[in-house]
């Protein structure tokens, strides 16, 4: 498959609820990707991306997504989900994304078919670092900065994170900057969790994008092939884990003039092997919701030095 240009990738530069070509439930190649040294040259056939603008091509995307297409697409199935400790109702959504709604070139169903079905909360914080919330300062240093690491340590399920590789000293000849976005990071990360027996444990192999602008966050996951990549420790034919996927963004906002933290979260997924989709698709609600007061519990920790 070719690179990916900027100019088709980002949503900025079509209708704001069309859907993009990178932040989609397939998995990324090697060859998709800007350079790396670690990406041996085999593996990356074809021109690569410039690496400023698949960087603003995924932020856009993803920004475009949160805050365009899914108040317009979403469905609300409920408003006033409970997530202890945190005091704030959650709202969910979700939305089936029929494979004609993505662009032909990564479309790998026929018309008709859902391609992806998505899961999303909303839940809108006091921004406090107080008991059943957490202050914008705690948002941001939790969820974007070494975001897969904090998940790891307030996600029980999460048994490691392992960074395969990353972008980071190429990123730092910009000042981290691209655009508008600032504290710009990409990594390539292997996410392993734990599933009830008698089904296997999962590594989710993504690569992660984090970023900042005035008032707002982002952290785009999504799927990557480290076949071959020399940092890679867990997707390997011998390992005994089941290898899945998911593609994810966290999205928060300063409202109400800096009192309050808007925090979105949206998500599709297919853990593979034996378990059907329909069992899938209803676990995802209670764990997407889990997650709210698993953060804000964890930033309680941090604040007393537990965690």
């Amino acid at each position: 498959m070719a690179a990916p240009s900027a100019t088709a990738a980002q949503p900025h530069a079509q209708s704001p609820q069309a859907l993009g070509t990178l932040v989609r439930l397939r998995v990324l190649n090697a060859s998709e990707l800007p350079t790396h040294a670690d990406i041996a040259p085999q593996q990356s056939s074809g021109t690569p991306p410039e690496l400023g603008s698949f960087l603003l091509a995924v932020l856009n995307e993803a920004e475009s997504f949160m805050t365009a297409y899914l108040p317009a697409r979403f469905k609300t199935k409920s408003t006033d989900k409970q997530s202890l400790p945190s005091i704030a109702p959650v709202e969910l959504l979700s939305h089936e994304i029929n494979a004609a709604d993505i662009p032909k070139e990564v479309r790998s169903a026929g018309s008709g078919a859902t391609a992806e079905s998505w899961f999303a909360r909303v839940s809108i914080h006091e921004s406090a670092a107080k008991e059943g919330t957490a202050s914008w300062e705690e948002f941001d240093q939790g969820l974007r900065a070494d975001h897969s690491k904090h998940e790891m340590e307030y996600t029980p399920d999460v048994q490691d994170a392992h960074k395969v590789l990353d972008w980071d000293s190429a990123i730092e000849r910009s000042n981290r900057k691209v655009d508008a976005w600032a504290d710009v990071s990409m990594s390539i990360m292997e996410m392993v969790h734990h599933i009830p027996p008698p089904l296997n444990d999962r590594v989710f192999s993504v690569l992660v994008v984090t970023a900042k602008q005035a008032e707002e966050i982002i952290v785009v996951q999504i799927p990557v092939d480290t076949a071959g990549m020399a940092g890679a420790k867990y997707n390997t034919k011998s390992s005994k884990l089941q290898s899945g996927i998911y593609v994810s963004i966290e999205h928060g906002q300063l409202i109400d003039g800096g009192a309050k933290v808007k925090w979105q979260m949206a998500t599709a997924s297919d853990a593979k092997g034996i378990l059907p989709m329909w069992a899938q698709k209803m676990g995802v609600p209670g764990a997407v919701i889990k997650d709210v007061g698993l953060f804000i519990g964890w930033c309680a920790k941090r604040r007393v030095g537990e965690a």
